[in-house]
């Protein structure tokens, strides 16, 4: 059994074959009573556990844990379980929708109607630190803020929309993180005639391709392909396109990019 065959089924798995090694704490009476109502409906649990494959006929609950342990309290052999794809994108959601993690937003990118959504949320929280903040002026300041390039949430503090350092401030990574772009690449290297470029010169032009992660570059050797472009026999070449028949990592699709720091 391939470890993606069954995505997306609901299947009726054998207890056994599930396993958890997530802590999960719950009221015993909450988990018997609930165990009960299963036990009620002919074993049948008609909110599904989430599960990802491990292995042949081994599985992993990774979202819908209370289930999962009310399924045990009610010594169910099967229990009815979704599979899902294994990657951590797909988990994470499975467990926001199932409420065992809250959502955040990237404070980089968010509109001022979701920052102020949860801002709302923070606020709203039995012993908030953020108790006294009027959401609706920190999340207009905080939205008119270039916030693009934020690493931390410091520039806050100069806001003065009531979120002041400590307590405060922290409460914000319950709901937010910062993820800014990644600097734009550096400038291409000036265009070079690829006939009487030296090997520094190939080498650094194909580097900067590379490091710059431009159309699959990345993943050539450079310091082959340098090696191999530079002995070639370029005298008669009339483009570039011979460079794809070197047997140096790039094709005919990537002599368009080359074009960028190479000339005739």
């Amino acid at each position: 059994m391939s470890d993606f065959d069954n995505i997306g089924k609901l299947m009726h798995l054998k207890l056994t074959d599930i396993e958890s090694r997530d802590q999960f704490s719950e009221s015993e009476f909450i988990i018997k009573a609930a165990a009960e109502t299963i036990l009620q409906a002919d074993g049948r649990n008609w909110i599904p556990v989430i599960v990802k494959e491990i292995g042949d006929y081994q599985y992993k609950v990774v979202s819908n844990h209370f289930v999962y342990a009310v399924a045990q309290q009610a010594k169910l052999e099967r229990v009815w379980c979704i599979v899902i794809s294994p990657e951590s994108q797909s988990i994470e959601q499975a467990k926001i929708l199932a409420r065992e993690v809250l959502p955040k937003v990237n404070l980089n990118t968010a509109s001022r109607d979701t920052i102020l959504a949860a801002l709302r949320y923070l606020i709203s929280e039995p012993s908030s630190a953020l108790k006294g903040v009027d959401p609706i002026i920190a999340a207009n300041r905080i939205a008119e803020s270039n916030r693009k390039t934020w690493s931390n949430f410091n520039p806050i503090l100069t806001l003065k929309c009531g979120i002041t350092k400590g307590k405060k401030l922290d409460a914000l990574a319950k709901v937010f993180f910062l993820s800014p772009p990644p600097p734009p690449p550096p400038p291409p290297p000036k265009i070079v005639s690829i006939k009487s470029a030296s090997i520094d010169e190939v080498f650094t032009r194909l580097s900067y391709l590379s490091k710059s992660q431009i159309d699959g570059f990345e993943a050539i050797d450079i310091e082959k392909s340098s090696d191999v472009i530079f002995s070639a026999s370029k005298g008669k070449w009339k483009s570039l396109n011979p460079i794809s028949k070197l047997e140096c990592g790039i094709d005919t699709t990537k002599i368009k990019t080359l074009k960028k720091v190479f000339s005739l």
